[in-house]
């Protein structure tokens, strides 16, 4: 879970429509937020991502539904109140359900720095305070089976390739120095741009790669070689500013 920018309302949600379908809404229960125009504003508020899960939306079953934070169930007034619409998957939906976020906050990612109430460790959201733990366990994010396996064969995934990484630095020779360097920037540089907000998973995939003491062999080599250039500088900050890790990183 990463913080969002909540962007403009998309051109069509004038007050006059909103007004005329939030009435509509409340004389009949009719579905009035399930427009193209809606979810296509949040997916791009999101960069495509479930709010709360980060998964991808828009891919394989991943299909975008439009949720109401504050549940339109019980705040019919806000029922397309732009601030109170966020992407989220099903899988999440179906597990906030009516949860009454006024008298139980959880974390709203488009308000909230969720690292002031999150943190990540050994591939388990923990809660930081009572906000955080609510979320973790109205949206059950530490699922087992559903979230916790897949963030292990991520971070698996992120640990061979560095490791990999390492194994190339520890080969460099004078003959295929340039080409085996340049090896050695362009697949971290990759690792760091699956750290980005806009990446899926972009939580687990800061916390696999910024807390593995591989990652910081292969920069201290490049540092040293004068190869850490402003790209990679970029692109580590931009992924600590997002990132939910707490241990010291060296």
């Amino acid at each position: 879970m990463i913080k969002i920018i909540r962007t403009s309302p998309p051109h069509q949600f004038d007050s006059e429509k909103v007004k005329r379908l939030t009435q509509e809404y409340i004389n009949t229960k009719r579905n009035v937020w399930n427009l193209e125009y809606i979810k296509s504003a949040l997916l791009d508020m999101s960069n495509s991502k479930c709010i709360f899960c980060e998964c991808k939306l828009g891919e394989e079953s991943k299909y975008i539904e439009v949720e109401h934070f504050h549940p339109k169930s019980l705040y019919p007034e806000e029922v397309l109140s732009w601030t109170n619409l966020l992407p989220i998957c099903k899988r999440c939906n179906g597990l906030k359900r009516d949860h009454d976020t006024k008298i139980n906050p959880i974390i709203n990612p488009t308000v909230d720095e969720p690292k002031d109430h999150l943190f990540i460790k050994d591939y388990r959201y923990r809660g930081l305070n009572d906000i955080g733990k609510r979320t973790i366990k109205v949206l059950q994010l530490n699922d087992s089976d559903r979230l916790v396996l897949p963030r292990f064969k991520i971070g698996d995934a992120i640990a061979a390739a560095i490791e990999s990484l390492v194994k190339v630095k520890d080969k460099i020779n004078m003959d295929t120095k340039v080409e085996d360097e340049n090896e050695l920037i362009g697949k971290l540089r990759n690792l760091l741009v699956s750290c980005q907000p806009d990446s899926e998973y972009s939580t687990v995939c800061s916390y696999a790669l910024l807390t593995d003491e591989n990652y910081f062999e292969v920069k201290d080599y490049l540092v040293s070689q004068g190869l850490w250039d402003l790209e990679l500088e970029r692109l580590e900050t931009v992924s600590l500013q997002h990132s939910l890790i707490r241990e010291k990183i060296t």
